[in-house]
């Protein structure tokens, strides 16, 4: 039998061990913040390609279709219709992949107009988006056309003109006349994207992508519209100050602070 060792064994201390949890609680700390902003990073890069993606998609059927741009909603039958989102798919411009789904889409996450019942008519296709139409240019009411009236020359301001901006609801357009202000406004978060830093992403006519604050979008000079509406607004008769570059100075008195962060 070998003789026992006497070398003495030596534990750590109570010191030491306070010094590594310490080490090591000091590593998460600076760590996960950077795993967080690289998460959040990747995320946003994602919904940036989600954007791009669909401008492509609708400038392949703008030039499908005779320079014309997809209607928000397109009448399918008598007192039904389908979204332009659903309009895409059908047509195999875009499928119905994460492509509509913003990975950064806060609860209840993305939602969609399929079901829903107004003015006579019923949605019979939608897919659940992050992801809206701007309605200043092309908002009809499901009109038996699949493409709209509008062509793509005649947006003449294509660098300034959203053509495509982020929703928190689940209206395939989006629209900032006087009465939808004050409604989405009084309805906090709105249906406004704001989830990218208190900035949304939004699309531009000539196929670039933007993060903004909501505020941004109707100061110094409206982006919503192109220059005029190009169709009459079906609620608010346009005013002589609508035939100019829009400005919206209440914005900075009814925008709720998750707009402001």
């Amino acid at each position: 039998m070998p003789p026992l060792s006497t070398t003495p064994r030596r534990a750590f201390t109570v010191i030491e061990m306070v010094v590594v949890i310490a080490i090591i609680l000091v590593l998460f700390a600076i760590g996960t913040p950077i795993l967080f902003q690289a998460r959040f990073a990747a995320r946003e890069a994602q919904s940036l390609s989600n954007v791009r993606q669909i401008l492509v998609g609708i400038n392949a059927f703008s030039a499908s279709n005779g320079s014309r741009l997809p209607e928000n909603r397109v009448k399918e039958s008598a007192g039904e219709y389908i979204t332009w989102r659903q309009l895409m798919i059908d047509q195999g411009y875009l499928d119905d992949s994460k492509v509509w789904c913003c990975p950064l889409h806060p609860d209840p996450g993305p939602r969609s107009e399929f079901g829903y019942q107004g003015g006579g008519l019923r949605c019979v296709g939608d897919v659940a988006s992050s992801y809206a139409l701007n309605g200043h240019l092309l908002w009809r009411r499901a009109v038996g056309d699949a493409q709209a009236k509008i062509i793509d020359t005649v947006i003449d301001r294509p660098t300034h003109t959203i053509l495509v901006a982020q929703t928190n609801r689940a209206f395939c357009h989006l629209r900032v006349s006087p009465p939808d202000v004050a409604n989405y406004y009084g309805d906090n978060p709105g249906p406004y994207g704001y989830w990218h830093n208190g900035r949304g992403l939004y699309g531009f006519q000539d196929g670039h992508v933007e993060l903004l604050q909501f505020l941004d979008t109707g100061s110094p000079d409206c982006r919503w519209h192109n220059r005029t509406d190009l169709t009459p607004d079906p609620f608010v008769p346009q005013t002589p100050g609508e035939t100019k570059p829009h400005d919206h100075p209440d914005w900075e008195l009814l925008v709720p602070d998750i707009y402001r962060r």
